[in-house]
């Protein structure tokens, strides 16, 4: 297939070569202010791959700032983004659409495909693409740019996969199960928007260690700030997050089960404390930072997470204490007001959501 990748971090160069290797024709867009990163690997044609021990080089220079040349007669373009740029790619991406495409967000889950449907409805586009969405990115990876080199250590497992439309879910289902082997078909965009287990592991424990990111020269929240009274505030976001499933009618996943689902942690390590499976995990252990307080795991997992989280609460009649204490306290500590700024459901729109 004609496959497009849009973005151009870990996630996004980690996809295109996957896709490449599976023996699909791909192009990337990247943002002409970031495309010198990819100086070293149009040198030597591609990147070295290691995908799960396993080594190759894969050649690779379809690399463009050029949007519409990214878009065209691509079947299937994947998004993978940060959530906060949803909007602003759309805009940019709306011209050069066709009705035919499939637009699978590939990333942390976050209401990806209805926000990309208000701005076509916004800008009145006579072009509306089919759309789809999972809850978490298919890859545990980071890229080497300066070496050309792609360091793919998990294919993540048990992916929820669910469309904004249901009449074409099992069409389309099917088409990215030939891509990614283990998604799993979800009815409710609202079931794979809270397995999204970002929101529920990033900000309480980011923000209960807000004194030693500030302090410290380096900082590794999985391996140091997550501790036995940390993880405590985790939890009880947790028992929120899945109040809020249960009061729409299906059961999810707890932190840990997740993890375990999706090949992070091992089976064997059921009966041990989630603190001290993220401090020892061999993937999660190796994440450094954030180093500074404003970050991805307060700014973007408040605003397009725990603020959806909360307003969805409100509309539905189930309290999220600790999830709106959190957000009162980043807003505070960061100057800003996440309750203002971030993504609720009136902001998607009721009509969308399926909530009655």
């Amino acid at each position: 297939m004609k496959i497009a990748i849009v973005g151009s971090g870990n996630g996004a160069v980690t996809a295109a070569l996957d896709m490449i290797s599976k023996g699909h024709d791909v192009r990337l867009y990247c943002r002409n202010q970031s495309i010198h990163k990819f100086d070293k690997a149009l040198e030597r044609g591609g990147f070295d791959f290691n995908n799960e021990g396993e080594q190759s080089f894969v050649k690779f220079t379809k690399i463009s700032d050029d949007m519409e040349y990214v878009l065209q007669d691509a079947e299937i373009i994947q998004v993978i983004i940060p959530s906060s740029f949803i909007e602003h790619y759309a805009k940019i991406m709306a011209r050069f659409l066709k009705d035919d495409q499939l637009i699978l967000f590939n990333m942390a889950a976050a209401m990806g495909s209805i926000r990309f449907i208000n701005v076509l409805e916004q800008s009145h586009s006579e072009v509306m693409p089919k759309f789809a969405e999972i809850n978490t990115l298919t890859y545990g990876t980071r890229v080497d740019y300066d070496q050309a080199v792609v360091n793919l250590s998990l294919n993540v497992r048990k992916v929820h996969y669910s469309t904004y439309d249901k009449s074409y879910l099992t069409e389309s289902f099917n088409l990215i199960k030939d891509l990614y082997p283990y998604i799993v078909k979800e009815e409710s965009l609202w079931k794979t928007n809270l397995e999204n287990g970002n929101p529920e592991v990033h900000p309480g424990p980011t923000l209960l260690n807000v004194g030693r990111i500030d302090y410290a020269d380096e900082f590794a929240l999985y391996k140091e700030g997550i501790t036995p009274h940390t993880v405590k505030l985790l939890h009880a976001v947790e028992l929120e997050r899945l109040s809020l499933g249960r009061k729409l009618g299906f059961e999810l996943n707890t932190a840990k089960g997740a993890r375990i689902d999706r090949g992070y942690l091992s089976e064997e390590d059921e009966e041990m404390s989630l603190n001290k499976l993220f401090n020892t995990s061999t993937v999660f252990s190796q994440i450094k930072g954030p180093n500074e307080v404003e970050n991805r795991y307060l700014t973007e997992d408040i605003a397009y997470g725990l603020v959806l989280w909360s307003s969805l609460g409100r509309a539905i009649g189930v309290a999220t204490p600790n999830i709106d204490a959190i957000i009162v306290i980043a807003s505070t500590i960061l100057e800003r007001d996440f309750f203002e700024e971030g993504l609720t459901v009136e902001e998607l729109g009721l009509d969308k959501l399926g909530l009655e």
